[in-house]
């Protein structure tokens, strides 16, 4: 396993040289900072199957170098393991939100370490059969065939499948959290699917969940597509989320972009924004259970489908 560890600290480089040798399977690298760590990526010759990075770097810190390594097309799913002294559960919540798969605590363990590492390993080849299964953006284009209530990929970074999106949540260290449910729905969404033709109702899709992204760039999020025209967020934040704020920003960012014309009428820019339940603290299962008991009842009963005729989509906006 190629693993790429971005510490400042040369005694703790040491002992991950030590313990993720090649005798027991690691193909280590190591970067200082986030600079050294991003020019290593720039080599389209290195590839990496996991990330160990130190909270505390200097300049760009260990969060926002996974939240960079996140907008990297080959590294959206990458195990990114976080190295810290802290168990502070705001700084654990700002990790898992720029995409962090887990933690481990100093001082480090080699064997805990390895089996941390494996683990993330197991993770991510469960997360990718996952995606195949239920089929992402690109494998529905081959297929040649959407269903409305399908949760594919929509290839937006800060948004999930729905499979992604509950493990982020199970993922999530054990105790209660500060937390907003809400679901951003299209109320038009069957008068959407049946007018417009795949392509376009996929990029539709793309672009309600990049005003979604906009609408809540200001807060902790995790955002999954649950098929149906339904955006789930979980916003881990102590404040009240105003859903009626939330839905002005998307509504008015979409009324710019969505293409009236096609469909006839201003249905495509009418968002629905509420919260999923009145509830404050959730912990990360219970808030899994909570949106897949409102998905359950929300889903509607129509298995209507998209069938192309022949070509590839392109979801370009």
């Amino acid at each position: 396993m190629r693993i790429l560890a971005v510490d400042d600290d040369p005694t703790i480089l040491d002992m991950l040289r030590d313990s993720l040798s090649k005798q027991f399977g690691f193909d280590l690298e190591c970067a200082e900072d986030a600079e050294e760590a991003m020019t290593i990526l720039a080599d389209p010759t290195k590839s990496f199957d996991c990330f160990l990075l130190d909270i505390m770097l200097p300049g760009v810190d260990g969060i926002e170098l996974c939240a960079r390594l996140r907008a990297l097309n080959d590294h959206k799913t990458t195990p990114v393991i976080m190295i810290t002294a802290s168990r502070t559960h705001d700084l654990m919540a700002r990790a898992f939100h720029a995409g962090a798969t887990d933690f481990i605590f100093k001082p480090l363990n080699g064997i805990e370490l390895g089996a941390r590492i494996n683990t993330a390993g197991m993770l991510n080849e469960s997360l990718r059969r996952e995606r195949v299964a239920h089929h992402s953006l690109a494998e529905l284009t081959e297929l040649m065939k959407i269903r409305r209530d399908d949760s594919f990929d929509l290839g937006v970074a800060g948004v999930d499948d729905l499979n992604a999106f509950e493990n982020r949540l199970l993922r999530l260290p054990a105790g209660c959290y500060a937390m907003s449910l809400v679901a951003i729905k299209l109320p038009q969404i069957r008068n959407i699917f049946d007018t417009l033709e795949p392509a376009e109702f996929c990029r539709q899709m793309v672009r309600v969940a990049k005003a979604s992204v906009a609408a809540l760039s200001d807060t902790r999020c995790i955002i999954g597509y649950a098929g149906n025209g339904i955006l789930v967020a979980a916003v881990l934040d102590r404040s009240r989320l105003n859903p009626a704020e939330i839905q002005t920003r998307i509504e008015a960012d979409l009324t710019e972009t969505w293409m009236a014309s096609r469909i006839g009428s201003d249905i495509g820019a009418d968002v629905s924004v509420r919260s999923i339940s009145s509830q404050r603290l959730w912990s990360g299962l219970s808030a899994c259970n909570m949106v897949r008991d409102y998905l359950g009842k929300d889903a509607p009963p129509e298995d209507d489908a998209f069938e192309a005729i022949g070509g590839l989509f392109d979801f370009q906006i």
